[in-house]
């Protein structure tokens, strides 16, 4: 009976089994990225909306909203040049809605995927407030 030698099959599974522990780890850290800047961007709307639920007018109700929108953004990390804000304040009575809705590119271009994450995706969030009864017309 002949023994076999079993030299070099280690390296041949560690091959075959490498790229797809890889893609398992840039999943887990795409999935982690896309989380927190889900998280961030709810933040982002959020607060935005509450800002420009207090101002006195529809013109300063976007200009408070955008102002905090950039300040909170870049507390969370986020690009500023990535953020669209847009809100709507409607006929900005008392008890009317404010909207605010935040989208931000995300990119994951970064990752060693192989090719398989997309590049760049939008993620968006959406936050209504009141309208304060004493700060509005």
């Amino acid at each position: 009976m002949t023994r076999r030698t079993e030299s070099g099959s280690a390296a041949v599974e560690m091959v075959m089994v490498a790229p797809v522990m890889l893609l398992l780890i840039a999943t887990v850290v795409a999935a982690g990225r896309i989380v927190s800047t889900k998280t961030s961007l709810e933040s982002v709307a959020r607060e935005a909306a509450r800002v420009a639920s207090m101002s006195s007018s529809p013109v300063s109700a976007e200009l408070a909203a955008r102002l905090r929108a950039d300040e909170v953004a870049e507390q969370l990390g986020l690009d500023k040049q990535l953020l669209r804000l847009e809100i709507q304040a409607g006929h900005f009575e008392r008890g009317s809605s404010v909207t605010a809705q935040a989208s931000y590119d995300m990119r994951l271009g970064d990752l060693p995927a192989f090719g398989l994450l997309p590049g760049s995706f939008e993620i968006s969030a959406k936050q209504f407030d009141i309208a304060e009864r004493y700060g509005s017309r």
